[in-house]
């Protein structure tokens, strides 16, 4: 069920707000939900990233929050700048330990 929900909005921005309505040729409370929507899921990958570098979840936890693929998570991640502490000799002390098996 959808709620009313009210909210007060600087003139300045919801001038801005309604340029971009005016540009896609959508209504205003429509733009506002698609933007309020496409915030959310922002925030939510920021927030889920943010726990992985802090080592508090692992990556495909990370991933699982955001609601991402692992491969878009990576991706996500490395957008925004991360750099990995997996280093080349990880990677190659894993594939030895593998071979082993």
């Amino acid at each position: 069920m959808n709620e009313i929900v009210a909210i007060r909005i600087d003139s300045d921005f919801l001038g801005k707000i309604e340029k971009l309505g005016a540009e896609k040729v959508v209504d205003r409370s429509t733009l506002l939900r698609d933007l309020i929507r496409t915030g959310y899921q922002e925030k939510i990958k920021m927030q889920a990233a943010q726990s992985y570098q802090e080592g508090k979840i692992t990556f495909s936890e990370a991933a699982h929050r955001a609601g991402l693929t692992l491969w878009d998570m990576q991706h996500y991640l490395i957008d925004r700048g991360f750099k990995s502490e997996y280093s080349l000799d990880d990677l190659q002390m894993e594939m030895k330990l593998l071979k082993e098996r």
